[in-house]
């Protein structure tokens, strides 16, 4: 029996506050899936914890040997912040950069934190290297040697740090102030579309379920000292959101789909036991292309669909001669997931069968 995996975010936390006051902070709760959302269909795995040492934090993998975190620090401050407001206002001692700063700064996972976002709803005011410019990430890179000076010794007189962290960014958030619930649920649906065009769904059912999560685990004060516990009590993660899309979208008719396999395997000339055979395997690759947004699966479904739709334009009407033609296009690296002949034939008669 294997041992648990140890919580790489094991710490003493910053504030548990927020997380017994959520509604205070639903935008932040609303940016954090909206974040999450929108690089959904781009990210093999994901986990977002709200009020864990920052105010969202996101892991880019559920592997915790593996696991990068982005921590981001939500700003609904009216106005742009100023420089005044980020480094020379203080509240208990710490200004607003410097609290991003300290969420991560002598803590044992700080090696292992990829960003630091400020994100600010009503943009910064910062003098940028580059005049005239509007930017909604800034770098440290992008400011003026002047403003870059006045953020770091401001920084290096509160906090015993020799220099600015390099990965600290500054956000503009694209989710609006006044509409961001309709805003999320318009990503839901745009998620959809992308991920199974010509399909129905219910994303107004699917933000419920998904903010009311966000929601649930944001509101935990305990601390984990265990990975597996830590992701099932306190995150979001993106096998719980691929669950909830799949839950309410209808890909397509089941009764089309065995009217159209059988139509496939009578066309190809298969007898009652070899055309059992082949749906288990379509099956399996059907259920696997349902549930799974890792890259290794968008990959495929693209590169067979990409093929298929080549052999139609060369007008092939035979479609035995269709599936051997994608089959000989596919690279190694796709086909190293296929036990054996059947599993490639099935997946791409699954695709064949998913763009009609």
């Amino acid at each position: 029996m294997s041992t648990k995996k140890k919580n790489p975010l094991l710490a003493t936390q910053r504030e548990k506050a927020g997380s017994e006051t959520f509604e205070k902070y639903s935008y932040q709760y609303h940016w954090a899936l909206y974040r999450v959302l929108n690089n959904h269909i781009k990210t093999d795995e994901y986990a977002v914890f709200i009020e864990l040492h920052e105010d969202v934090v996101i892991s880019d993998s559920l592997d915790s040997s593996k696991a990068k975190f982005e921590f981001n620090q939500v700003k609904t401050t009216k106005g742009k912040l100023t420089t005044y407001q980020l480094v020379h206002k203080k509240k208990n001692n710490k200004c607003v950069l410097g609290k991003l700063i300290s969420s991560g700064f002598e803590k044992p996972f700080k090696d292992k934190i990829s960003e630091l976002n400020l994100v600010a709803l009503n943009d910064f005011s910062l003098d940028l290297k580059k005049k005239g410019l509007k930017l909604n990430k800034i770098t440290l890179d992008d400011l003026s040697n002047t403003q870059f000076k006045e953020l770091e010794n401001a920084i290096k007189r509160e906090m015993d740090i020799s220099a600015l962290p390099s990965n600290i960014q500054f956000i503009v958030p694209e989710l609006s102030e006044r509409n961001f619930q309709n805003d999320v649920i318009a990503s839901i649906a745009k998620l959809v579309s992308n991920l199974f065009p010509n399909s129905h769904s219910s994303p107004v059912e699917i933000y419920r379920l998904l903010i009311d999560e966000v929601n649930r685990k944001g509101k935990v004060t305990y601390d984990y000292t265990k990975w597996d516990d830590l992701l099932s009590k306190k995150a979001l993660t993106s096998i719980t959101v691929t669950e909830v899309i799949n839950a309410f979208t209808s890909i397509k008719d089941e009764n089309k789909v065995e009217i159209e396999f059988y139509s496939i395997c009578s066309e190809l000339g298969l007898n009652s036991i070899k055309s059992k055979l082949l749906k288990r395997s379509f099956n399996r690759y059907r259920t696997k292309r349902i549930s799974n947004s890792s890259t290794l699966q968008i990959d495929t479904t693209n590169f067979i669909t990409q093929q298929i739709q080549i052999n139609l334009d060369k007008e092939i009407d035979v479609l035995e001669t269709l599936i051997e033609n994608v089959k000989n296009h596919i690279p190694k690296k796709l086909l190293r997931q296929f036990n054996n002949e059947t599993e490639i034939k099935s997946a791409i008669i699954c695709e064949y069968i998913m763009m009609s």
